[in-house]
């Protein structure tokens, strides 16, 4: 994908180092000489202002560990047909937090050059979907999420591909579309079975884990995932619903439920549910990935309750 590249004007009085200082983006050395003079443009070189991080492409000293700036430094050393991919393509898309260490490259024909340990290439004899996202060419959202799943720290996979479905960029179709057109899928088959559970519903790995791992027998197949039910004027969605007996399980993370205003903003929630007679019952992180059965039992019993009382509590005919 060809864009054009212009080159920023030095101010009065600035010089090369400081215009490169506020800017994360690579150049090569005749844009660096264009800003200034081919001699001003090798002083920036020997006196670290501007730091040679691939072939021909130097960027800011100070932003020489910069994830835009290395991201931009592999686009510029690539030439036309490179694109971001892997996790760098899933942060730069939104669909990780954090900026991956290593920046993964894919390009269609080999370049026999040594590269640095940060930068990471995949040859590919096929053409990818691209976008253009942040002044970047990265693969397209699927194709980001297909490419990059396996590559990723186990404990983060699943996070991404809920968000990238969560954000409507992709869906579960698409993504299912680009594992089978994508030849050599890092960890093809637990990136379909997290598919699968989002195909039914499941939006976090907690919900996902719970679905293949805790609720999975058939006495909790009646459960409806992600429900929506309407209480004190406010849509409320459910984790899993038990219409029969008015029973929410609510799955709660670490991350999204630990601390005090959200503790206090579940229990209106549950409250206001209760006003309609369903009965929340909370599962913490922990005890779902570690005591899967004690879980069970409690759902179990918490239904077995739920039935009886709504039995013994039943308007004759």
């Amino acid at each position: 994908m060809t864009h054009l590249r212009s080159v920023p004007t030095l101010a009065p009085e600035e010089t090369l180092a400081d215009a490169l200082r506020r800017t994360t983006r690579a150049f090569t050395f005749a844009e660096l000489a264009s800003m200034a003079t081919a001699r001003k443009a090798r002083t920036a070189v020997e006196h670290g202002h501007a730091v040679r991080v691939l072939p021909d492409a130097y960027v800011a000293g100070i932003h020489v560990e910069s994830f835009a700036a290395r991201a931009d430094a592999a686009l510029l050393w690539s030439g036309l047909n490179g694109a971001l991919s892997g996790p760098a393509a899933l942060y730069v898309w939104g669909f990780l937090a954090e900026p991956p260490e290593v920046i993964d490259l894919v390009m269609p024909h080999p370049l026999h050059h040594q590269i640095p340990e940060w930068l990471r290439i995949r040859r590919i004899s096929w053409q990818p979907p691209l976008a253009r996202l942040h002044a970047m060419t990265v693969v397209g959202a699927a194709h980001a999420v297909v490419l990059g799943y396996g590559l990723l720290p186990t404990r983060d996979r699943s996070t991404a591909v809920h968000a990238a479905i969560a954000s409507g960029m992709t869906s579960v179709d698409q993504l299912l579309d680009a594992v089978a057109a994508v030849p050599r899928v890092p960890s093809r088959r637990a990136l379909v079975r997290t598919l699968e559970a989002a195909g039914f519903g499941a939006e976090s790995y907690l919900e996902e884990h719970s679905a293949r791992k805790v609720f999975n027998t058939g006495e909790f197949a009646r459960f409806i995932r992600q429900h929506r039910v309407l209480a004190d004027g406010q849509t409320h969605r459910l984790d899993m619903f038990d219409p029969s007996t008015l029973t929410n399980i609510e799955l709660d993370s670490e991350e999204h439920h630990g601390g005090f205003d959200q503790r206090r903003r579940d229990l209106r929630r549950d409250a206001r549910l209760a006003t309609v007679g369903i009965q929340a019952v909370r599962l913490d992180y922990r005890d779902l990935i570690e005591r899967p059965e004690w879980c069970r039992a409690l759902v179990r019993g918490v239904l077995v309750s739920r039935e009886r009382h709504m039995s013994d509590n039943a308007l004759p005919l």
